[in-house]
């Protein structure tokens, strides 16, 4: 599939299409979509993700959130 689907106005990625935008394998995306982490819609037997969902996971915050030592010792 070389264009892109439209769904209300939204743009709809292929997983290929979507890991060439994130820089990741395939799978990874399908991972990704199984654990929730994208959220995309199934048509047939292929996933698709909105364009929106793409850039909401490339925007969030990577690794844990920075929490101070205690400088307590005993």
């Amino acid at each position: 599939m070389t264009g892109s689907i439209t769904k209300n106005g939204a743009e709809l990625l292929s997983v290929a299409q979507a890991a060439k935008l994130l820089g990741v394998t395939r799978q990874r995306v399908h991972n990704l979509i199984k654990n929730g982490q994208i959220i995309a819609c199934k048509l047939g037997r292929y996933y698709y993700i909105e364009n929106v969902e793409v850039e909401r996971y490339q925007n969030q915050p990577m690794g844990k959130p920075y929490q101070p030592r205690s400088t307590n010792t005993p």
